[in-house]
């Protein structure tokens, strides 16, 4: 009971990549078993109704969360729309646009856009010179005298292109939201409002912190991409720069977020019944 109790991690999808493929802490994540249960429900598989199958378990565990948290279903369900004022707000719209163009016009935010658009540009306008790496690296393995491990330096650089491509979207969405929890400004004073300041301060500083692991694996792939890529090297560097920029600006704008502890990833430790069941991932 108590391992089941503690099995999901609070808050962990919060300030990930949402790599989920390669993460270790699925299964100790609410969002990827909700979203595999959501996808069986879009396929049109039926709820499990063997109470000897795990799944039985885990759908009555979701109703009873849903329960808990908002009551029984027709009782909420059923409220009359007559209940609340969901007309427009001119005033609020108003703010939020100013709000969100203050973000888009950020430092930071313009330099996460630009490193997105020239990193996409470089994986649409590489493919050539990539298969004319490739082509050599198949020349050297017919080759008798090549001592070179030619297959794992293919290995290595689809590795590292995966890498840049998944972060280089990842990245400019994060750092919006880090700038914009940093520029929020509340109306009014008291407990309420100062709660709200801190909640916001906390989320950029979290999201802070996972662009900065985006950043950091980024630059790591270039890296080593410009020591198997050399003809490539100018465009490189270029997107290493804009990298590290973004990395001095983090730590400059939002100083708490390298050390913000992200749930699970930089704190709790995994079992070592998990770790086991995720030595392969």
């Amino acid at each position: 009971m108590t391992a089941q109790k503690h099995r999901f991690i609070p808050g962990i999808y919060n300030y990930c990549d949402y790599w989920c493929e390669r993460c270790a802490f699925t299964r100790r994540c609410r969002n990827f078993t909700m979203g595999g249960e959501m996808e069986r429900e879009a396929r049109g598989d039926h709820p499990v109704e063997d109470a000897t199958n795990a799944a039985f378990w885990n759908g009555l565990a979701e109703k009873l969360r849903e329960t808990t948290v908002f009551g029984p279903r027709d009782q909420w369900a059923s409220d009359s729309d007559d209940d609340f004022d969901d007309g427009p707000d001119p005033e609020w719209e108003a703010r939020e646009a100013a709000h969100q163009e203050s973000v888009r016009q950020h430092a930071l935010c313009r330099l996460a856009m630009e490193y997105k658009q020239q990193a996409d540009a470089w994986l649409k306008s590489s493919n050539a010179d990539l298969k004319a790496h490739a082509q050599g690296l198949l020349d050297a393995a017919r080759s008798p005298f090549t001592r070179d491990d030619v297959e794992e330096e293919a290995r290595q650089i689809g590795e590292m292109i995966e890498v840049v491509a998944w972060y280089h979207t990842f990245i400019p969405p994060k750092m919006s939201r880090a700038v914009g929890g940093l520029l929020e400004r509340d109306r009014g004073d008291g407990p309420a409002a100062d709660i709200l300041r801190e909640s916001r301060l906390h989320d950029a500083n979290g999201s802070g912190k996972v662009t900065l692991v985006a950043i950091e694996r980024s630059i790591a792939a270039w890296l080593r991409l410009r020591d198997m890529l050399p003809a490539h090297e100018s465009a490189i560097l270029n997107m290493l720069a804009m990298l590290d920029r973004m990395r001095r600006g983090i730590r400059a704008t939002l100083p708490g977020a390298e050390s913000f502890r992200r749930p699970g990833f930089d704190g709790e430790p995994v079992p070592e019944e998990e770790e086991s069941n995720h030595a392969d991932v």
